[in-house]
């Protein structure tokens, strides 16, 4: 596997804060996460620290669609490989990337196939001089029952958890279907764990459409303004 790394696309405007974009593409047709329409809704909501984007190797990058159009075996044998891997880079590479660039407090901002390493960074990170502050998730591809110990792993962060889920993703409905899971993914319905650091977010009726293009979660993420100081 080809290391992950980090692009910084925008300096701090205050503060040293540190967001860190991971997930989406344009297979998932919401454009880049880290395309300038991303980087000025995530202004628009009051973010001022610095925004990086993690990069991995190009064979992480699996459709969603292509997994769900594959047979039960395959999917879960590509989807395993995979979930281990961004596994590792939540674990192990990111949190040495984020000491390379002497980051003190990060969130995490992920999407899809993203959420996957912030969940994994999130419940074993270990890197006591580096602050976790919030982790924001978006069409999240991990399961939601209490068998992924969701409270213990929130207790890592400083701040709070953001499962923003829409129940009309019909894709992530096909997902859950094909690799049998017996609880659905949290980018559909709420993470079952009661916690006071996990914020669970009914964004359906404000997107109005499964597509999580900056336009359509602009009213569903504007709780984070509150938290963000806009």
């Amino acid at each position: 596997m080809k290391q992950p790394y980090l692009i910084s696309l925008e300096p701090a405007r205050s503060g040293d804060d540190v967001l860190v974009l991971m997930g989406g593409g344009n297979e998932e047709g919401i454009g880049v996460m880290g395309d300038r329409p991303w980087r000025s809704l995530l202004r628009e909501l009051g973010w001022q620290g610095a925004i990086y984007q993690l990069g991995w190797d190009e064979s992480l990058n699996i459709s969603l669609t292509m997994v769900a159009q594959l047979d039960a075996g395959e999917a879960i044998a590509l989807w395993n490989r995979c979930r281990n891997q961004f596994k590792r880079i939540g674990k192990s590479f990111l949190p040495k990337l984020l000491w390379e660039i002497a980051a003190q407090r990060v969130s995490l901002w992920s999407f899809g196939l993203g959420t996957q390493v912030a969940y994994y960074g999130m419940r074993e990170w270990s890197e006591a001089k580096i602050h976790l502050q919030d982790v924001v998730m978006l069409a999240g591809t991990v399961r939601r029952d209490t068998g992924k110990n969701w409270g213990r792993a929130a207790t890592n962060l400083q701040g709070q958890l953001f499962n923003f889920y829409n129940t009309e993703d019909l894709m992530l409905h096909r997902l859950g279907d094909v690799l049998d899971w017996q609880q659905s993914p949290c980018g559909i319905k709420p993470i079952r764990e009661i916690s006071p650091q996990i914020v669970n977010i009914d964004a359906t009726a404000q997107m109005q459409t499964a597509v999580y293009a900056p336009d359509n979660c602009r009213q569903a993420l504007g709780v984070l303004r509150q938290k963000w100081g806009a």
